[in-house]
């Protein structure tokens, strides 16, 4: 049920979104695999480490971009 629910919400927030909202959902994607990946058997290597570093630091990167192109008006 919990998939289901995911999948669900993943459409509902994928639809409708432009440019940099899509690219912070594909690497939040991102950063759950390498999350699953690296806990699959309970414990994380190096190798594992580092990917999941280097997707939190994409998907840091992207989020901030984001952040910093909205204008507030005045």
């Amino acid at each position: 049920m919990n998939l289901i629910n995911i999948v669900l919400l993943w459409i509902k927030l994928n639809s409708g979104l432009q440019g940099d909202t899509k690219a912070i959902m594909k690497e939040g994607m991102d950063v759950i695999n390498s999350l699953s990946i690296a806990f699959k058997d309970g414990k994380i290597t190096n190798a594992e480490k580092k990917a999941l570093v280097k997707e939190l630091r994409e998907f840091t990167k992207v989020s901030i971009k984001l952040i910093d192109d909205i204008t507030i008006p005045e």
